[in-house]
């Protein structure tokens, strides 16, 4: 699969998510007290109700209970009904629900890096799609910046998300909201000028005039406007001003839609400002892409600048040798099919052998990220098989996979784990044969 999100991001519009482009939901501010500056310790010492958080792994935490520990934030994430506040503690990441305006309260506005204090405690919090349950969830009181962060910051990075177009799985770029928030002009004049001439899931649309424009995802974050725009190039022309090599890069204006046949792409950019030495430092690593010719090349880019109050210069630059792949654009190929799709096949094929008995029909079957529970009509459960779990595994032919998944249960409710392996048949991108290979019960 090494190559189909490579595919399926440069040849399909992507979402249009960005720093600017986030707004905050219109919830009310919850207001707190900043911590106390004993971190790390419980407040009181017992509480009734026991429950286990990734904060604390190794001891009971209690519900209700304020706790106060101190982690390394990585970002905010508000794209669910609940908004999140990321982070690692003890190089484990963690996450915590928060209610606080941090785009209008730079108490709050942390950077990658930063170590911060932060007040918690356990809560229930009621599902936003089923008010009838109600989960144990980690919830941020308040948080503290006790230091700064001193490590490169992840400005774009990418995710998988699911595309509603495609009905598949897609490679999407994810930019830091928060960074953007209180970018400065030498930081923004840095990554536009890396982004310059480097595709980053732009697409043709039109201006405020009604005027055929190209916006690009990270010159839209930066609020340089679409590619080639008057202010974009005002904006960097004026920065690189003492820079003569920059200048003439900027005489030209390339467009590079992610519906071209040949173009590139970003997998990866960090950024570093030693605000001491006034330099910059961004780091990125490059997919390109021939669809014509199924080729696809990758590097990685060192470029180092140095800046004052009024003007920035690219001083070094280091690239990689390029790599160089074939890439298989057939949609019927083994490697450009959605796992995804995999699973699916082989729960319906499982339950198709399920409904062969003749208690079907009594049987409650719940399907739910990946789970496949069947219960009998006691409640019992008689089969849980995890996909999650599932291993796929590729034979000589490059159509016929091995699927791996246990099954707890057998079948029958008894307390063994059954491992079943079934022979997988590409036909077609949608269309799979599957038969059962072989089963054995685990010790």
């Amino acid at each position: 699969m090494k190559h189909t999100y490579i595919v399926l991001v440069l040849l399909v519009a992507a979402c249009h998510q960005g720093c600017k482009e986030k707004e905050v939901p219109k919830t009310k501010v919850q207001k707190t007290e900043m911590v106390h500056e004993k971190v790390d310790t419980p407040e009181t010492d017992k509480k009734p109700t026991k429950s286990r958080s990734a904060l604390r792994p190794d001891e009971p935490v209690f519900l209700n209970q304020t706790y106060t520990d101190t982690l390394e934030f990585s970002d905010y994430e508000d794209d669910f009904d609940y908004w999140y506040l990321k982070g690692r503690k003890n190089g484990a990441k963690v996450s915590l629900i928060y209610n606080w305006d941090w785009r209008n309260n730079q108490d709050y506005n942390f950077r990658q890096g930063d170590l911060i204090a932060v007040q918690w405690k356990m809560d229930s919090i009621v599902n936003p799609g089923d008010e009838g349950v109600v989960d144990i969830e980690e919830v941020a009181i308040t948080a503290k910046k006790i230091a700064s962060g001193n490590k490169p910051i992840i400005f774009l990075s990418r995710k998988t998300i699911y595309d509603e177009g495609l009905k598949a799985e897609v490679s999407s770029m994810v930019i830091n909201a928060s960074f953007c928030e209180n970018i400065s002009n030498p930081e923004k004049a840095a990554l536009g000028f890396v982004a310059y001439d480097i595709g980053n899931e732009c697409e043709w649309g039109y201006d405020s005039k009604g005027e055929r424009v190209l916006w690009c995802r990270i010159g839209s974050a930066l609020d340089l406007g679409h590619q080639c725009s008057d202010r974009q190039l005002s904006f960097l022309r004026k920065w690189f001003a003492k820079d003569t090599v920059a200048l003439k890069k900027l005489e030209s204006c390339p467009t590079m839609p992610n519906t071209a046949t040949i173009q590139t792409t970003f997998d990866e950019i960090l950024i570093q400002n030693n605000e001491v030495e006034k330099t910059i430092t961004v780091s990125y690593k490059v997919t390109g892409i021939n669809t014509r010719e199924s080729k696809s090349w990758h590097w990685s880019q060192i470029d180092v600048f140095e800046y004052n109050a009024e003007n920035i210069l690219l001083v070094d630059s280091k690239k990689s040798d390029v790599s160089e792949d074939e890439i298989n654009m057939n949609p019927d190929a083994v490697e450009n099919i959605d796992p995804q799709s995999f699973v699916l096949a082989l729960k319906e094929h499982i339950l198709n052998e399920w409904k062969k008995q003749d208690n079907f029909d009594s049987l409650k079957i719940m399907f739910a990220n990946n789970v496949l529970n069947i219960k009998g009509n006691d409640g019992f459960t008689l089969s849980n098989y995890d996909f999650n779990e599932m291993v796929i595994n590729g034979t000589d032919d490059p159509q016929v996979l091995y699927l791996t998944i246990g099954n707890e249960g057998g079948g029958a409710g008894g307390n063994v784990m059954v491992e079943e392996n079934y022979r997988l048949t590409v036909l077609d991108a949608t269309d799979f044969l599957i038969e059962k290979a072989k089963t054995k019960v685990l010790e």
